[in-house]
């Protein structure tokens, strides 16, 4: 042969003949070598299964056919053998004279060839066998570390070593000794607090929290999505850098009876549903102090037995810290904020409840802004019909979807609670004591799904399990805290970007269309979405015109400007503007051409009081009533008008009813003591009753001033004091 034209193949089929132990005849035959069955499985088990062999040992036929000489010799060409002698040699930690002795065999002697390449591949096969032995005992041990040293053993719970330089002997950057005092005050080398007003301190935090997110992706995913609380099966969009949109196309019905003329009736309608990210900040700032209080909380931490009493540095417990109530927050967010950009100028921090728009929102600007969600007319659920109830609702959609898949009712975790406790009382038989139901009674195609969010509201929703979408950028983002220092303080901040959205929400129908609920994909009761006591701030843009992107605002305490207008309103819009007693001076709500008040009377927005407005179809708003100071908050004082008492549902009771006379107190425990107070409609009267009231002479509370004082003594409410005007 005169050898291969490939120095790969060349180098491929001496190691195959070393392996197998061909020594100086390589077995060949028709152009092709001759193989056993047994000798490629011996090399397809020391290659690996993913080694191509078939294809490697192709590749050498076809050379050896093209260096096949006229004579059909079935040696490979010497000199090339010769050469990748030397290239091995070359390899090995051989000297120069032991090479050149080994080089000195005849270029033509195949049997001495063979037999030094085997000899220098046994060599080299050694060579590599005693430095993976030695890289694998580095390994096994930190450089110069010795596990000696036991971090505040507690008894009867299990000694956890650490390293000369490593806490834990973790071998990881953040639980290094170096330049982290924090660590070395888990390990007992020292009783200091760390000083973190100092520089190097700061970027070694800074560092090592970076470190921490690099060499753990796995451990913040998780942490991320523990704590973000939402359902698990809403899909996820991501990369979303600003706003994305998805077209929904809406067909009438296209077929017809035969008939001769031409009339055609395909009606459809295309409209994109739009979801929006938004950028949010984290923004804090710790003195040394306080750094220190998180250090000593860590410390006790680590004190504790269980499973996560050993298994957090510093560093991962600084950033789990941060993230609990940032993930919180980004739950609720998502279902319950409602966006309001907050100045440039601003001097207060934001709301968290005003980051981004939530879903509650896009449900609440679908039905009464873009009118794309037709809400079902059910009212209120209460306990006693809330099994009726919620059985109305899923009768009330659209025929071809009560029956589908894939559906979920979304409603809050009391109602749920409410839903199982009346259906025990309605079905005697029932005996399922497992938990909460999951599916609505006859109806196994929909999933009951509380959202922790919902509590307080009576707000109910059905759409399909993939129609709710969660966005976000770089899901990393959300946890890469950066450090800096200034003047003693650190300062720690993180951006990122989510949002949330209803990939199809509906078509807009005009009112009382047979097909306004058949082109939705959600469905909802027609409760109200937000607490009453619900606002959101508008800030001073110095135009006088106030954009009512929803109907309960309140002015920020730097308005100064007076409100000459509203803007984006929709006809039929309660709007209710709160003011602000911390405004500099009296500005006011005027009276004009797009705002009419009664008796044109402006309003003061420092009184703190309310003005409540209904918009107008032509945009104008017109005044239905206001109140002239703050709403007074909750005194524990309950109003009550008939003549028992339910003790059980507070301390104190104000009569608010006519002339009666009390005929029990009901409830209460032993030692409880209630205060009743009159009113102005009209006198309360006590007297003795027998086993109930103990009383050491008739009262009459005649107004407000007058009260007296009750307290339960071996279960008789018995006077302890009053305070009764002269008559």
């Amino acid at each position: 042969m005169k050898g291969f034209k490939s120095k790969a193949f060349t180098q491929t089929l001496l190691g195959f003949a070393a392996f197998l132990g061909w020594g100086a005849e390589v077995p060949i035959k028709d152009n092709a070598l001759a193989v056993s069955d047994e000798d490629k499985q011996k090399l397809q088990d020391a290659l690996g299964e993913s080694f191509d062999l078939d294809t490697v040992l192709g590749a050498i036929n076809k050379e050896i056919t093209e260096a096949a000489d006229a004579e059909g010799s079935k040696q490979i060409a010497l000199s090339a053998v010769h050469k990748e002698l030397k290239a091995m040699l070359d390899q090995t930690s051989l000297g120069a004279e032991e090479k050149e002795k080994l080089l000195e065999t005849d270029a033509n002697d195949a049997a001495g060839l063979a037999t030094q390449l085997q000899a220098v591949n046994r060599d080299l096969t050694a060579q590599i066998t005693g430095m993976k032995q030695e890289i694998q005992k580095l390994a096994d041990s930190a450089e110069g570390d010795v596990p000696a040293a036991i971090i505040n053993a507690i008894p009867g719970a299990a000694k956890v070593m650490h390293s000369a330089s490593h806490l834990f002997a973790s071998n990881k950057g953040y639980d290094s000794f170096d330049g982290r005092n924090w660590n070395k005050l888990a390990a007992g080398h020292t009783t200091m607090a760390t000083d973190f007003s100092d520089k190097v301190q700061v970027e070694k935090l800074n560092g090592d929290v970076d470190l921490y997110y690099r060499e753990n992706p796995d451990k913040i995913k998780s942490l991320h999505r523990d704590m973000f609380g939402l359902p698990a099966f809403w899909p996820k969009r991501l990369n979303v850098d600003d706003k994305v949109s998805d077209g929904t196309i809406v067909s009438a019905e296209i077929t017809q009876a035969r008939k001769l003329p031409w009339l055609p009736k395909n009606k459809q309608k295309i409209e994109a549903e739009e979801g929006r990210i938004f950028p949010v900040q984290i923004d804090a700032e710790f003195i040394g102090y306080n750094l220190q209080k998180m250090e000593a909380s860590w410390l006790n931490m680590m004190n504790k037995e269980g499973s996560q009493a050993y298994k957090v540095s510093f560093v991962m417990f600084l950033v789990s810290e941060l993230d609990k109530k940032a993930r919180v927050e980004d739950r609720v967010s998502s279902i319950k904020a409602i966006h309001v950009a907050t100045p440039d100028d601003a001097t207060e921090a934001g709301r968290m409840i005003n980051r981004q728009d939530g879903l509650l929102f896009q449900i609440w600007r679908a039905i009464f802004v873009t009118k794309k969600l037709k809400p079902f007319q059910l009212g209120l659920p209460t306990t006693a019909n809330i099994v009726d109830y919620i059985d109305a609702l899923i009768k009330a959609l659209p025929d071809d979807v009560r029956e589908q898949f894939g559906l979920k009712l979304y409603l809050s975790p009391d109602w749920l609670k409410a839903y199982k406790r009346r259906y025990e009382q309605t079905h005697g038989t029932y005996n399922d004591y497992s938990g909460y139901p999951t599916n609505p009674k006859d109806y196994n195609n929909i999933d009951f799904e509380p959202l922790v969010d919902l509590t307080g509201l009576d707000c109910m929703f059905i759409t399909f399990d993939d129609n709710i979408e969660v966005l976000e950028n770089i899901p990393a983002e959300k946890g890469k805290y950066h450090f800096e220092m200034l003047k003693r303080i650190m300062y720690i901040f993180a951006d990122y970007k989510l949002g949330i959205r209803l990939i199809h929400i509906g078509t807009t129908t005009k009112d009382g269309d047979p097909l306004e609920f058949k082109v939705q994909s959600i469905w909802s009761n027609d409760a109200p979405l937000f607490k009453s006591d619900f606002y959101i701030p508008v800030f001073d843009d110095e135009t006088g015109v106030v954009n009512a992107k929803y109907s309960n605002l309140e002015v920020s305490a730097g308005w100064k400007t007076t409100i000459t207008e509203f803007s984006n309103t929709y006809e039929g819009q309660i709007i209710r503007v709160k003011g602000n007693t911390s405004l500099a001076g009296a500005t006011t709500v005027a009276d004009g051409t797009k705002i009419s008040l009664t008796g044109d009377v402006a309003f003061n927005l420092k009184s703190g009081g309310t003005l409540t407005l209904i918009a107008n179809g032509d945009g104008t708003v017109t005044e239905v009533k206001r109140t002239a100071t703050p709403e007074a908050l909750p005194t524990g004082t309950i109003d009550f008008n008939g003549t028992t008492i339910d003790a059980n549902s507070g301390k104190s009771f104000a009569y608010k009813g006519g002339a009666a006379t009390v005929t029990a107190i009901t409830g209460g425990v032993e030692g409880k003591i209630i205060v009743i107070n009159g009113g102005a409609g009209g006198a309360l009267t006590f007297a003795n009753v027998a086993g109930n009231i103990a009383i050491g002479s008739a009262a009459v509370l005649a107004d407000g001033d007058d009260n007296i004082t009750f307290a339960n003594i071996d279960g008789v409410w018995t006077e302890t004091a009053r305070t009764i005007a002269a008559a």
